[in-house]
């Protein structure tokens, strides 16, 4: 009984009781922050991936969609080409203006252990006109 009374009055055991209260907290925080910044990371490479895509396509305007393309998958060094589940390179021609589209579709998987989580889809999609005499 004297054991349980001086714990009860530690001021170090209630500081370890608080700790193992907040710890739960701070690793889901860290966790969801990593997992943030990695799914703006991937965002932002496969929009910059679009952007040399239609970039190719304005320069090079007989280029077919598989060049197209490959220069869209070649743009993304940092990202696993593996989970890429669509990459859709369009052209056509609105009211005399041409225009190029590029769309791209990747499964991220989550990383927080011990807990199932399905995989987040990511889609990006870019639009450009494509001047005249290009």
């Amino acid at each position: 009984m004297t054991y349980l009374r001086r714990i009860l009055r530690s001021s170090s055991a209630s500081s370890t009781v608080d700790f193992g209260f907040a710890l739960p907290v701070l690793v889901t925080i860290m966790l969801g922050t990593l997992q943030l910044g990695q799914y703006f990371q991937v965002s932002g490479t496969l929009r910059h991936a679009l952007g040399e895509g239609i970039r190719y396509a304005k320069v090079y305007p007989t280029a077919t969609q598989a060049q197209v393309t490959d220069e869209i998958r070649d743009s993304m060094p940092a990202v696993d080409q593996g989970k890429i589940s669509a990459v859709v390179f369009v052209r056509g021609t609105s009211g005399g203006i041409d225009w190029a589209a590029a769309a791209i579709r990747y499964r991220l998987e989550p990383f927080i252990p011990f807990i199932p989580v399905p995989p987040i889809t990511i889609q990006e999609t870019s639009v450009a006109y494509i001047p005249a005499g290009v």
